[in-house]
């Protein structure tokens, strides 16, 4: 099983390269406390076995959500992010689907949520 280690491969990919100037932001489940804008927090929301003509895949659809002082810093990142992960590829990953996408705010703080459905390699 693979599934495991998804949350450790979209952290790679989110700061690998700095393409989401959120350095030293980018956290699994709850963000730190007193985390200065912008930040992401990731999570696996589902697991589900697959099957396909090699076989039993895996698939898991995981949440990002965006933190933000301004509304359009969290969709220029969110963009950012759909732009990374959509086009992921590795020893892990065999495809990634955005299959969801939300926003709302809360506190003094706008989100934006986006989902993706993740294949993982057989």
């Amino acid at each position: 099983m693979k599934n495991f280690q998804i949350g450790k491969e979209i952290n790679r990919l989110l700061t690998e390269g700095n393409a989401l100037n959120v350095t030293g932001k980018i956290f699994p489940l709850v963000a730190n406390p007193n985390t200065s804008f912008p930040f992401l927090v990731y999570r696996r929301l589902s697991y589900r076995p697959a099957n396909t003509k090699d076989g039993i895949g895996e698939i898991i659809t995981i949440e990002v959500n965006i933190a933000s002082e301004t509304y359009n810093e969290g969709v220029d990142i969110a963009n950012s992010v759909a732009d990374i992960l959509c086009s992921a590829h590795s020893q892990l990953i065999q495809r990634v689907q955005l299959i969801n996408v939300s926003e709302m705010f809360i506190q003094d703080t706008f989100i934006q949520n986006i989902q993706f459905q993740i294949e993982l390699q057989d």
